[in-house]
């Protein structure tokens, strides 16, 4: 290991001394910096870090004892050596409190000075162990309650969890699973929502902090909060006393306008703050979390940013997700979006805006639950990771931008033919290569009686090259794209016309009904025609 060390002294020859009586290379130690007095040792300590100092008991500005208390009140980590003469050896000798490594007494000795080095060296090694010792047992504790906290609040976002009714049975039950404090009390939820992050462009961490400290603020004193974060915005479960009710409620208004003061650093953004009823049990927690995004998502048929209670909404019409928009509509956004079908896409989302502007005055969690089924729904198109993770915020801030349920499915369809727009400058980037060649010289085709060497020939390359091409970029080999693209084409043909399954066959390049029907089954797992029973 390897080691750094401050020098501070108003007397250069002692400086010197210690420069060369000192054993550093075979200690593996680094002279980072001499100091002349107190101030430029505190600020050289300041700058550098090192692991110890050697600091004069007597020097100009800043003595040694005063150098110690200045570091220590930013910086406890260094360690110190006082260096004094016979005269100040008593007085380096009471600055115990300030925990002083060790003393050197002048005139300085050879061997004084390396014992003293070596202990000091193995204290730093004692330290190091120490510290990263306590950052893996911190670490761990604070990824074991991270996990527990996610665990706590899936049991919200998960709408069919079957570990609700068994952790949120009793305080008892939830407290020993997840380490949290709750007692027997009142609770509400609230669901905090803002567009703050899309107002600054990225995520911004001391906006968060900011957040994150008024919300510990406005609760203290008054019971427990805990919160989670997450794209969609922040959720809060307060416990508190029955007698605290009215306090809660002010420091709720407390947190909104903390907030809304943000405003003058960041410019102006929209703030809501959904808040469920008050509950009397833990096991209605999981009512108040939904009674809270109700409220919350309020704001779309209130039309108007503030505090929003559930009972302001709880009254107003329901309805089923099916009179927004059927599976066959959604299967049709799919395929849209599959397929890079625009025009199709805005057909669809004219239906589906006239919709919801006959919905607009409807429950709010009825809305909610309508705009995630289209967006669960629409999620299997993109690849899981980065991508789909990237789809469900963007379609998310579909909402955050929008002021009522029209708007919002205006926002989904603008989201979506962003999409298709950058998806379509791919492909024309790629025009022109061999592979994107051939595949869209298979999808104009594929009716007929096509080989490698017939798409090779098309694209100017060599049919082995073309082959390699199919399975390094997209991962499948020729026959077995080939077939996936006839298959695809029979199965619209099956569900969408009345044609023979012979008759289909033939139109997607199959003279063979047997063999087609065979291979159907291989692939799909059904039969041509129970496919058509099924779909059509």
């Amino acid at each position: 290991m390897s080691y750094r060390l401050i020098i501070a002294d108003d007397e250069p020859k002692i400086i010197e001394l210690i420069k060369q009586l000192g054993h550093w290379k075979e200690l593996d130690i680094e002279i980072v910096d001499e100091c002349r007095n107190g101030k430029q040792a505190y600020e050289s300590i300041i700058k550098n870090n090192p692991d110890f100092v050697f600091s004069d008991i007597k020097m100009p500005v800043y003595d040694g004892i005063e150098l110690i208390r200045r570091v220590r009140e930013v910086n406890p980590d260094p360690l110190f050596v006082l260096i004094s003469g016979y005269r100040h050896f008593e007085y380096a000798r009471s600055a115990v409190s300030l925990n002083v490594m060790d003393y050197l007494l002048k005139p300085i000795d050879e061997r004084q000075l390396n014992e003293t080095l070596v202990r000091v060296c193995r204290r730093v090694d004692q330290l190091r162990i120490q510290k990263q010792q306590e950052d893996e047992m911190c670490s761990i504790r604070e990824a074991k309650s991270r996990q527990e906290m996610e665990v706590f609040w899936n049991l919200f976002i998960i709408r069919q969890n079957p570990d609700r009714r068994v952790f949120l049975a009793s305080e008892e039950a939830c407290n020993k699973r997840f380490h949290t404090d709750f007692t027997p009390g009142c609770y509400q939820v609230l669901s905090m929502f803002s567009d703050l992050s899309a107002v600054l462009g990225q995520e911004d961490s001391l906006s968060n902090t900011k957040v994150a400290a008024f919300i510990r603020e406005s609760f203290q004193n008054l019971g427990l909060v805990y919160y989670h974060t997450t794209y969609m915005g922040i959720v809060m479960v307060v416990n508190f006393r029955e007698e605290d009710k009215k306090a809660v409620r002010q420091a709720i208004s407390v947190l909104y306008y903390n907030i809304r003061d943000l405003s003058e650093l960041y410019g102006e953004f929209r703030l809501n703050i959904g808040v469920s009823s008050v509950k009397y049990s833990i096991s209605d927690l999981y009512e108040g979390f939904v009674e809270a995004h109700a409220a919350e998502w309020g704001r779309l048929v209130l039309t108007r940013n503030g505090i929003l209670d559930y009972h302001q909404i709880e009254g107003l019409p329901r309805f089923s997700r099916n009179r927004l928009f059927t599976d066959d509509e959604q299967e049709t956004i799919r395929d849209c979006i599959k397929y890079l079908r625009r025009e199709e896409l805005s057909d669809v989302f004219d239906r589906l805006y006239r919709r919801a502007g006959e919905l607009s005055n409807s429950y709010p969690d009825d809305i909610l639950n309508a705009f995630f089924s289209l967006q669960h729904g629409l999620a299997v198109c993109f690849e899981e990771g980065e991508e789909r993770l990237r789809f469900m915020e963007n379609f998310y801030y579909a909402y955050l931008n929008g002021k009522n349920f029209p708007q919002v499915m205006k926002n989904v369809y603008l989201t979506l033919e962003k999409y298709l727009d950058e998806e379509q400058k791919k492909l024309k980037e790629k025009m022109g290569k061999p592979i994107t060649m051939a595949v869209r010289y298979i999808r104009e085709n594929y009716g007929k009686q096509i080989s490698l060497e017939d798409v090779a020939s098309d694209c100017n390359v060599s049919g082995n090259y073309l082959s390699r091409l199919f399975k390094d970029e997209m991962g499948i080999g020729f026959n077995e794209f080939l077939t996936q693209v006839r298959l695809e084409e029979s199965e619209k043909l099956l569900a969408e016309t009345n044609l023979t399954i012979k008759e289909i066959a033939a139109m997607v390049g199959y003279l063979d009904e047997k063999y087609y029907s065979k291979l159907f089954k291989k692939v799909t797992g059904i039969k041509p025609t129970e496919y058509r029973r099924i779909y059509s």
